[in-house]
């Protein structure tokens, strides 16, 4: 495949990375997709001068798969003053309570106990998972 079909494969996998990830969020959404068709449209990236077409493409998909992948946006329940609604899709990496097990008890880096207070100040969060 030639280095701009590739780019364009990257770039439209990025815009639907970016519906998924911030499909309730219209500001975060249309940020995004700026920010992605700037960069795109850089001969050389500023922030990366010294990588190749081909490194920025691999970039540009790994984000991608970052942004499907790692991002949950959430939002307070509007009559629940501790209770959140998170977009979990099909595409969402969910951990496993071992990974959150052997965390417990580190140092953090400034020395001293890590707190333990979990998510969004102990609210409670309810998730539901969007099907599509």
């Amino acid at each position: 495949m030639s280095l701009a079909k590739q780019a364009l494969s990257a770039y439209r996998g990025a815009l639907r990375a970016t519906s998924i990830a911030f499909n309730s969020d219209v500001a975060m959404l249309q940020a995004a997709r700026a920010q992605i068709k700037t960069k795109m449209a850089l001969e050389v990236d500023p922030d990366m001068p010294d990588k190749s077409v081909e490194e920025r493409i691999k970039h540009l998909n790994d984000v991608s798969l970052f942004l499907r992948r790692n991002i949950v946006q959430g939002r307070k329940e509007e009559d629940e003053e501790n209770k959140y609604f998170l977009n979990i899709h099909k595409d969402t990496e969910l951990g496993d309570n071992d990974d959150i097990k052997k965390k417990k008890g580190k140092k953090n880096p400034f020395g001293g106990e890590m707190a333990s207070g979990g998510c969004c100040g102990g609210g409670e969060i309810k998730m539901n998972e969007r099907r599509g």
